[in-house]
């Protein structure tokens, strides 16, 4: 079950961080012919991330209900479910992001940009509400709380962004296209600064406020899987640092640029990717252990 839990938190962490990301990307970052041109396929992405949302929302509330109860036996338990949600602090927290899930499929039903972005960020802040962040009261856990909740806003803009990111990248080599995607691709860099800072900045503060001043435990499954993120996190900064100062300023010179950027954004996915399955799994793991 432990397992499942896992792929069923990464599964959702990485919709919740991708479409908030490309949803500001596609309806605030574009330029206006851009954001017409990639908003068909900005929507398709977006029904699609919130099916999987929905879905694994409800999964994840499945598995609490058999970790909470007696196993895979209440995992479909309407009792046990019943009692998660309405009387645990858990399932508090997934009511309201239950209620922002739908609000965000509304937006994508309705095609409201505004409602949909808003409401995509305001789903994968409320994210920052669970796990080790909840285990602390008062206003050092509420703290926490905000600490995580831009830590996700950050990592969702970062590596949401390069899913139409790579969609304008296509767009360069049309003449009527090119010089919005380049203005696209250039706010995204601009950006992108303040979204890594504000990654590095709060991921320092979860760091602290879970494990204080303690000193690195090498046997800390916790902190190895931990110290892994940090490093695959630092990989993706050196990546991001060469495209906006080498690959971005030379878009207008060719297409060899271009082409370099494709391959690194990729690059930027993959690594992120790894980065939401450890969060997945060390989330559920004892710091101190």
């Amino acid at each position: 079950m432990f397992a499942v839990l896992v792929a069923i938190r990464f599964v959702h962490y990485a919709a919740a961080m991708l479409l908030f990301g490309a949803s500001l990307f596609a309806f605030v970052l574009a330029p206006p012919t851009l954001a017409a041109t990639l908003s068909r396929s900005a929507h398709r992405l977006g029904l699609a991330l919130g099916a999987v949302s929905i879905v694994s929302a409800g999964g994840w509330l499945l598995l609490e209900a058999g970790m909470m109860g007696d196993g895979w036996q209440d995992v479909l338990s309407p009792d046990t479910i019943g009692a998660v949600l309405f009387g645990t602090e858990f399932g508090e927290i997934w009511q309201l992001h239950g209620a922002l899930l739908l609000a965000l499929l509304v937006g994508l039903a309705m095609r409201r940009p505004t409602l949909i972005w808003l409401a995509a960020a305001l789903t994968l802040a409320s994210l920052g509400l669970i796990g080790h962040a909840a285990m602390q009261s008062g206003p050092i856990g509420w703290l926490h709380r905000t600490n995580l909740a831009l830590h996700l806003l950050g990592g969702g803009f970062w590596l949401g962004g390069l899913l139409p990111l790579l969609a304008a990248l296509r767009l360069l080599g049309e003449t009527s296209l090119r010089a919005d995607a380049v203005t696209a691709l250039q706010r995204f860099s601009v950006i992108g600064h303040g979204a890594v800072a504000l990654v590095v900045i709060t991921g320092a503060g979860n760091a602290l406020l879970i494990l204080g001043t303690r000193l690195f435990n090498p046997f800390s499954a916790y902190q190895q899987l931990l110290a892994a993120k940090i490093v695959l996190v630092s990989l993706m900064i050196g990546v991001a640092l060469v495209n906006r100062y080498w690959l971005v300023p030379r878009l207008r010179q060719g297409p060899d640029a271009g082409r370099a950027l494709v391959r690194n954004s990729l690059a930027e996915l993959a690594l992120g990717g790894v980065v939401i399955a450890l969060v997945s799994f060390f989330g559920l793991l004892d710091p101190y252990a």
